[in-house]
């Protein structure tokens, strides 16, 4: 859509092919929170798992699990692609993540 001052952005949260933002959602079975963090494409999964901490107000332990909610395979282990080549690989293509904390020990 364009107007005189020329294209308007859609700005509307629903995901379409072709868009260059996603939304992803990650549930923190830790403390029950959920966030949803829209992303551009281009962005690496790394960037996202950053923002996740940071939204969590957590630091990353070697123990924490990411996982795709649909069939529980790890994220960790795709943090170098990018969002794009997340899904284009057919990983976990609603991106609902859920978060469970490492849990330490004495």
């Amino acid at each position: 859509m364009t107007t005189a001052h020329g294209p308007v952005e859609d700005t509307s949260t629903k995901d379409r092919p072709g868009e260059r933002t996603r939304i992803v959602t990650i549930d923190n079975r830790d403390n029950g929170d959920t966030i949803r963090l829209r992303r551009e494409v281009s962005d690496t999964v790394e960037s996202v798992i950053a923002a996740m901490y940071e939204e969590f107000r957590q630091s990353r332990d070697p123990e924490d699990r990411l996982m795709c909610r649909h069939n529980g395979q790890d994220v960790f282990q795709f943090a170098a692609l990018t969002l794009e080549e997340y899904l284009r690989r057919g990983h976990c293509q609603d991106l609902h993540w859920a978060f469970v904390g490492g849990t330490g020990g004495a």
